[in-house]
């Protein structure tokens, strides 16, 4: 009986959000706390049989990553876009083979139409994120459920943060971290019989400028250098630039942006936290923004998403995400 009524309240949150795409969640807390467990990577809802995962693909430039999704009868999930009834979960298993030769840390999140939402693993209580602390070598397959969507079509968008525990502020490992750190599993709901896209108000907020850009870059100042660490006081405003370009793809590209803070989604703009862009070739947008540091020392990983074809039907060809250098905060 409790989780049918966390089930219900989050039925009615992501029916507010279907109302009012630009809404912002505010003070979004996870409904339960993700149990300790000497194993995490173990789980009571299995596939029937994993003698297939050698099919699964290695993610892009993931080192020796592999990534799958599978559904809850154990067949490889070849395509992007699903249907489901009103009132219906949507049940996936994650495949992750972490199979480098050390253990490593992982960190899942959900976005549903670039909103940070709860979701359960293993048939638990829902959760705003999800860690699993994986032996070297090892493949498992995460039980995930989303619940129950409101009528129409949506981007679902699993993070996957690798070694979200280390908090180093060497210059060498936030260099790593460009372009490799975050694995991503995207596919598209249609709920009930309508599956027509949403209508976007592209916000294209910021300044156009003209640079060679492709995908999503942070700077301290208004320019193009690469910013790795900061440090900052307690409370303290911290101002930086988000860029973004079209520099690789057709003209009319649509994109998402999102920006997390320790893995909690934050506001771009006074009231938003999420911004819709439209560019065409060559186009790229700067813009200002800030976040207010925590009231608690400690470093803190910032990271922008660039998520494409925002309110489509996926496919293999359209469902890309892009992300920004890990830059961490040091607050103190």
């Amino acid at each position: 009986m409790k989780k049918i009524t966390v089930w219900v309240v989050l039925c009615l949150l992501l029916l507010l959000m279907a109302c009012s795409r630009q809404t912002e969640i505010k003070d979004l807390e996870p409904v339960a706390t993700q149990e300790s467990s000497d194993d995490t990577s173990l789980f009571k809802e299995k596939i029937p049989s994993t003698a297939n995962r050698d099919s699964l693909p290695f993610a892009s430039g993931s080192n020796g990553i592999s990534l799958g999704l599978y559904n809850p009868n154990g067949n490889i999930e070849t395509e992007f876009h699903f249907q489901v009834e009103e009132g219906e979960s949507v049940k996936k298993f994650i495949s992750l083979g972490n199979m480098i030769k050390k253990d490593r840390l992982y960190k899942l999140i959900l976005l549903v139409d670039y909103q940070q939402v709860p979701f359960s693993v293993d048939d638990g209580e829902p959760l705003l994120e999800f860690d699993v602390q994986m032996k070297a070598g090892q493949t498992i397959e995460i039980p995930v459920e989303v619940p129950p969507l409101s009528k129409g079509l949506h981007d679902i968008l699993f993070v996957i943060a690798k070694y979200p525990d280390d908090k180093s502020l060497d210059e060498e490992f936030r260099k790593k971290t460009d372009l490799n750190h975050l694995l991503f599993q995207r596919f598209s709901v249609s709920v009930g019989d309508n599956d027509t896209p949403n209508k976007i108000q592209f916000d294209n907020t910021g300044e156009l400028e003209d640079k060679n850009l492709g995908g999503v870059f942070l700077s301290k100042n208004n320019d193009y250098q690469r910013w790795l660490t900061e440090n900052v006081g307690l409370n303290e405003r911290l101002q930086y630039f988000v860029h973004i370009g079209n520099s690789v793809r057709e003209k009319d590209q649509t994109y998402a942006l999102v920006i997390l803070s320790d893995w909690k989604q934050i506001n771009i703009t006074q009231d938003k936290n999420v911004l819709f862009y439209k560019l065409q070739e060559d186009n790229a947008f700067s813009l200002k923004t800030e976040v207010t540091a925590p009231d608690q020392e400690g470093v803190y990983d910032l990271t922008a998403l660039l998520i494409s074809n925002p309110f489509q039907k996926l496919d293999m060809y359209n469902r890309d995400t892009e992300a920004s250098i890990r830059v961490g905060v040091n607050v103190k």
